[in-house]
């Protein structure tokens, strides 16, 4: 039944796509663990957005990455099980390894060639607790930003 729910959910967010395009077992168990918690959750009902999974190149390879959107989760029984004051999860799969980010927003962007994710962030990522923060994130075998303390 498992298999059921979840190739229906992958068909809705990707419609037109084969089984062979489907999302990584990555993605896919990044889903079921917030369908897990949810339901954990006084028996929450989860509900997912078409917009939950997109794909994005920020390697540069031609080969989209997949960026699995928290805030496009939601649960019956609990607000803020996915996210709270210091953002909502926002998880990025390159390579197949998993990489975990808060973000209150996000959006990918053009630079000169070179894909850019930015993240609006905490406040307190800038050291203050006011004022819009934001954090940009470029790939070049790895994730690449300003260390803290930089000027």
């Amino acid at each position: 039944m498992h298999i059921v729910v979840i190739l229906l959910f992958v068909l809705t967010i990707f419609p037109g796509i084969s089984c062979a395009d489907e999302p990584s077992a990555i993605a896919r168990d990044l889903i079921e663990k917030a369908k897990q918690e949810c339901k954990g959750f006084e028996n929450g009902s989860f509900e997912a957005t078409e917009k939950a999974v997109t794909l994005h190149d920020i390697t540069g390879d031609g080969i989209p990455e997949e960026f699995v959107d928290g805030a496009q989760f939601s649960c019956s029984t609990a607000l803020t099980l996915y996210g709270g004051t210091g953002g909502t999860y926002l998880w990025i799969v390159v390579d197949g390894k998993e990489y975990e980010f808060l973000a209150h927003q996000w959006k990918v962007i053009d630079f000169g060639g070179q894909a850019v994710i930015l993240l609006a962030v905490h406040p307190y990522q800038c050291g203050d607790g006011i004022g819009p923060c934001y954090r940009a994130l470029a790939w070049q075998d790895g994730f690449r930003t300003i260390k803290a303390g930089n000027d």
